[in-house]
């Protein structure tokens, strides 16, 4: 019974104070504090000022504009590319060609490049110690039934047995094989030349460009490249004409 009185007086209590929390506080405005306002609603209390600022910033954007334009546009000009014409094997070629080029209003840079290049491949037997030992290998071929040998006599490669010089490197190879199925071991040297080799080095623009019939005559027998390549300090510019140098004696 206690239990339950104690019960009753909670429910009591409860009900009676439960209107009284529902209630919100209201908060007043402090003294001497600015209060909050809308973007909209500081337009309407100022709008002059606004407008002013406005302005400032448009003129602040146009001296940006202008600086960049006077400090970061590149000057613009005509479009330059190098390039490298030949190999010209003929030094009479090379000549033609770089006068036909001056003619047609371009400098050229000359270049030779020299190369070594297969000549021949001699089959031979090397050198003996003595030339009854080399005589000896020469009863050797015959008893084969070999022919076109030679001894050499003299020169760096003394009592060698020459077997063939061919242009070919197949034709040699075949000459050895021929050999080796006899019991044979010949060699095979390569013999080399050196080549040069012509390049001439000019320049075009976007607005000047080389015709390709300058150097058709040549191209029939001395097949031209026409390379790029990096444009450098020695690359000479165009020829200038014939106005430009009276206005400079003028």
């Amino acid at each position: 019974m206690l239990l339950l009185v104690i019960n009753l007086s909670y429910l009591i209590w409860g009900v009676a104070f439960s209107d009284k929390s529902a209630v919100p506080e209201v908060v007043s405005q402090p003294q001497g504090k600015q209060s909050l306002m809308l973007l909209s609603e500081q337009l309407k209390y100022n709008p002059n000022e606004v407008s002013e600022q406005a302005s400032v910033k448009k003129e602040n954007i146009a001296k940006v504009n202008t600086f960049e334009d006077k400090n970061m546009s590149p000057s613009i000009g005509p479009a330059k590319t190098c390039y490298s014409l030949g190999p010209i094997l003929e030094e009479q070629d090379k000549v033609k060609l770089e006068k036909s080029l001056l003619k047609n209003g371009f400098k050229s840079n000359h270049k030779a490049i020299t190369d070594k290049e297969p000549k021949s491949y001699w089959v031979y037997f090397p050198a003996e110690k003595t030339l009854t030992d080399a005589r000896a290998v020469v009863d050797q071929l015959k008893a084969a039934k070999v022919r076109d040998y030679q001894i050499i006599r003299k020169g760096k490669f003394t009592n060698a047995i020459s077997l063939g010089l061919y242009n070919g490197y197949s034709r040699a190879k075949i000459r050895v094989r021929n050999l080796k199925k006899l019991g044979f071991n010949p060699k095979v040297q390569t013999r080399y030349k050196q080549v040069t080799r012509h390049w001439l080095d000019f320049q075009e623009t976007d607005v000047k460009r080389l015709n390709t019939s300058i150097w058709d005559k040549i191209q029939k027998d001395n097949p031209l490249q026409k390379l790029a390549r990096p444009c450098t300090d020695l690359m000479l510019d165009d020829v200038p004409n014939k106005k430009s140098k009276s206005s400079k004696k003028g």
